[in-house]
């Protein structure tokens, strides 16, 4: 197997930068939280039809969300 050298633009990634908070047991522990079985969970869950063309990858999708 042929070894690949990685190398990263000048600058570096934007995320190896980015600060992150540790996170809080406190809030999780507080959190009123109810246990449901996988059946119910699921139970609205429906499967996308996707179109045969989709499928075969000569189409694609794209999924947009807004914040």
């Amino acid at each position: 197997m042929d070894k690949k050298n990685i190398r990263l633009k000048k600058g570096g990634n934007a995320m190896m930068h980015k600060k992150f908070k540790s996170l809080d047991l406190g809030k999780l522990n507080s959190k009123k939280s109810t246990i449901v079985s996988s059946e119910k969970a699921l139970e609205d869950i429906y499967p996308i039809n996707w179109s045969k063309n989709v499928l075969s990858g000569k189409k694609k999708v794209i999924v947009e969300f807004s914040k």
